[in-house]
């Protein structure tokens, strides 16, 4: 019922300040005043406005500043009920609907005026700005419109920094630019003034001319109150090019030097057939689509013949090639899958971990609940939905051993593995797979109080390849979801099978399942693989479900996949009887046992990396949930963190792991955390090494791989000739542009006739490099 406080009259009360207010459906009033209010009848008032209803603009709708100012006045906005009464303490949301200034506050109160003011500062880009006033509950807006103008010359652009003439080129141009506070341009233009008027001259376009040789003078450019300068050295025959740029250095062979200036470093060579490289590197750990463009110029090069990027040969031994490769895509949808729909049920899910009684570990449990062979389980196997609409499949125990329990399912084709070769399976997880990703990531939960591991052997898993699929096949997998308890509210999981569990693909020779063969030697070779990848997974996410009580219960997928994969690595290393850090070549490819454990656990991680090794410019070891988690990524996070383990002290490799998995934290923050300190200064090392490793003698250890020798090992541990990397190769005079993503490294190879100078300059837009951009010179030769 509407009240019309406007016919009610007044009611005069006078109330003890300390007595005890209750609130009424109108106001706010004391209980003493309550009877009076009643005995007052029709003598009683309220307030005189009702609620909010219109929307003004009390200051100008429309303006004009120099971008990057703060509009004067502000923004008003008055708001009014129906009648045109003020209302106050009325929350007005302000939203920048264009440009990308911002408001202060970004949410105002009106005063008792019915007014609410907030600061608008325009964004720092010339043209349009716009602010958008909303209150919930009224349907109009106002719009707030002001034009970001050019603000005055703050600054000058010129482009090159060091600009030369060599011996064979007489003219050049210089380009300047008059720019305010914010890069914008701006009015007057620059103007041209030369120091030394009997070396060069120049015009107004900024064309420079040669007037004689073997000196340098300064362009004095000038725009409204700001002065800059460019040298501009003029080159005669015979003359180093590194005059009044840099001094020359003589880089020994396995030299690095970091921390190059983008304005210019020299080069001296001092044998023949010297090799080297520019190296640089985008440091914006955390923001994978940040992007750079980059011109990178060498003076004084000799031609640089593209040699073969590795000296080895492919060993007598090659492993055999996998006959089944992983369907990435389909992991990568069902992380993301478990990354959105796990969040919302957490909190009832450790509620109901951690209620006396419930099933938690077998420590803890009263019964230890372990089916017996031949008994028949009820699973889900919907691998898309994740707690909706279980697809039920009839398993049966086949085996039993301390540390796993294998089912199979009952419709799985004909000619499938034994009894005994499905406890083989289990006795091979006992032994090796189990004590290592135990002894790297921490113990797993045991929620359903059996002290062991399902692995599920399944057709499910089979039918989720198409016929013919040349996107790999799916060869297992792990899902968050059966962590979940089936019936607790909020969040309940109808799908969840309540049990640590993996789905594995299963044989079928008959190609019964959509016409895809799979012989038993090709899936028990991929199945121990696939389930010490997984393990990771199921470590991974019920330590941070129930045991780390981490806020964020999914870990980063690239993180969680390069753990995963170092997973792989260490069960090779177990299964190989070889150990990190013994910088393994192509010579290891003649022991048999080192062949058979590569095969299984390493050979994927190769792979991976040589697409990373392919793309090093737009690709890095970090991803996003929403940006990146493809192979490259794979590759290189398994590479960094090989190399990271690598470079602690000895004996901390297994605690490295424990706490990137005992965590509370996730991604970046992760790393930090368990390094001790930010991975910028690794990751830089780390983009060199993959340039470094193994390609010239007496590196700085900072800078090498010491458990691979991968120039030599990926000749004979997978199908490549040659070793993969991508590099660039500098011509004289000639600049080279390409652009670079976060954490993208690259390789700009060159080199310097004997007895001579060469310099290198490296800009973005023809403008001096950001912080962000790191550049190291190398020599291989």
């Amino acid at each position: 019922m509407r009240v019309d406080w406007g016919t009610i009259p007044v009611c005069v009360l006078t109330v003890s300040a300390n007595l005890m207010t209750i609130r009424s459906p109108f106001r706010w009033v004391t209980s003493a005043a309550l009877g009076a209010i009643a005995a007052c009848g029709s003598d009683a008032v309220g307030p005189t406005n009702g609620p909010a209803a219109v929307l003004s603009a009390a200051s100008d709708v429309s303006r004009s500043a120099p971008a990057g100012a703060v509009i004067a006045n502000g923004i008003v906005i008055r708001v009014t009920d129906a009648s045109g009464h003020p209302v106050p303490k009325v929350a007005v949301a302000l939203a920048v609907t264009q440009g990308n200034g911002l408001t202060t506050p970004r949410i105002t109160l009106t005063d008792s005026r019915g007014e609410a003011t907030a600061t608008w500062t325009l964004g720092t880009v010339v043209g349009p700005n716009e602010v958008i006033a909303s209150v919930t509950g009224v349907e109009t807006q106002i719009k707030f419109d002001a034009t970001g103008t050019v603000g005055p010359v703050a600054s000058i652009s010129i482009t090159p920094q060091n600009a030369r003439l060599l011996p064979a080129i007489d003219t050049l141009r210089i380009t300047a630019q008059s720019l305010d506070a914010f890069g914008n341009p701006a009015s007057p233009g620059p103007g041209f003034v030369v120091r030394d008027p009997s070396l060069i001259s120049i015009d107004s376009t900024g064309l420079v001319r040669a007037l004689r040789r073997g000196a340098g003078t300064y362009v004095i450019v000038s725009a409204a109150s700001k002065t800059d300068s460019v040298l501009v050295t003029v080159l005669a025959p015979g003359q180093s090019p590194c005059i009044a740029a840099a001094n020359p250095v003589d880089l020994a062979v396995g030299q690095v030097v970091t921390d190059v200036s983008g304005a210019g470093f020299c080069v001296h060579a001092s044998s023949a057939d010297a090799e080297y490289a520019v190296i640089p590197y985008f440091d914006s750990p955390g923001v994978p689509t940040a992007s750079v463009p980059l011109q990178v110029e060498g003076q004084g090069l000799t031609s640089l013949p593209l040699p073969s990027t590795t000296m080895f040969r492919s060993s007598l031994v090659v492993p055999p090639e996998p006959g089944l490769m992983p369907d990435y895509g389909f992991e990568t949808a069902l992380r993301e899958r478990e990354r959105v729909n796990i969040a919302s049920r957490a909190p009832s899910a450790r509620a109901w971990y951690g209620r006396p009684g419930a099933l938690r570990s077998s420590s803890a449990a009263t019964t230890v609940m372990v089916p017996a062979i031949g008994d028949l389980l009820k699973l889900n196997t919907n691998a898309i939905d994740y707690c909706d609409n279980p697809d039920i499949r009839t398993a049966r125990v086949v085996a039993i051993t301390d540390k796993a329990i294998v089912v199979a399912d009952t419709s799985n084709p004909p000619g499938g593995f034994t009894d005994d070769e499905y406890r083989s399976i289990g006795v091979t997880f006992d032994t090796l797979v189990d004590p290592v990703d135990r002894a790297a990531f921490g113990d797993v939960t045991d929620i359903d109080n059996n002290g062991r591991v399902i692995l599920f052997f399944t057709r499910a898993v089979n039918e989720l390849t198409s016929a013919g699929a040349s996107g790999g096949v799916v060869l297992g997998f792990f899902y968050s979801r059966d962590l979940l308890p089936k019936t607790v509210s909020p969040g309940p999981c109808s799908g969840s099978n309540v049990g640590e569990m993996f789905y594995l693909l299963v044989p079928d020779t008959g190609g019964v399942v959509n016409g895809n063969r799979r012989s038993k030697s090709a899936v028990i070779g991929f199945t121990n693989g696939t389930v010490a990848h997984e393990y990771q997974h199921l470590i991974n996410a019920s330590r941070r479900l129930y045991v780390n009580g981490a806020a964020n219960v999914s870990e980063e997928k690239w993180m969680d996949e390069g753990l995963a994969h170092v997973a792989e690595e260490l069960n090779f290393f177990r299964a190989s009887g070889r150990t990190p850090r013994t910088n393994l070549d192509a010579t290891a490819f003649s022991d048999p046992k080192f062949v058979a454990a590569f095969s299984t656990f390493e050979n994927n991680n190769f792979r991976r990396y040589a697409t990373y090794l392919q793309r090093t410019e737009t690709q890095a070891p970090i991803g996003s949930d929403m940006f990146d988690d493809d192979l490259p990524t794979r590759g290189a996070i398994w590479n960094f963190l090989r190399y990271t383990a690598d470079h602690l002290p000895v004996g901390q490799e297994n605690g490295f792991w424990y706490k990137l998995v005992n965590s509370t934290t996730s991604g970046i923050a992760n790393l930090t955390n368990a390094l001790g300190g930010p991975p910028d200064a690794l990751f830089r090392n780390w983009a060199i090494s993959v340039f470094m490793d193994d390609n010239a003698p007496n590196v700085d250890p900072r800078f090498l791989q010491p458990s691979w020798n991968l120039r030599s090992a990926m000749t004979a541990g997978g199908s490549f000739s040659t070793f993969p990397l991508i590099t660039r190769l500098l011509a004289d005079n000639t600049t080279t542009s390409f652009t670079m993503l976060g954490n993208g490294v690259s390789f700009e190879r060159f080199s310097v006739p004997n007895g001579h100078d060469a310099l290198l300059t490296v800009t973005s837009n023809g403008q001096p490099l950001p912080a962000t951009v790191l550049l190291s010179v190398v020599r291989v030769r």
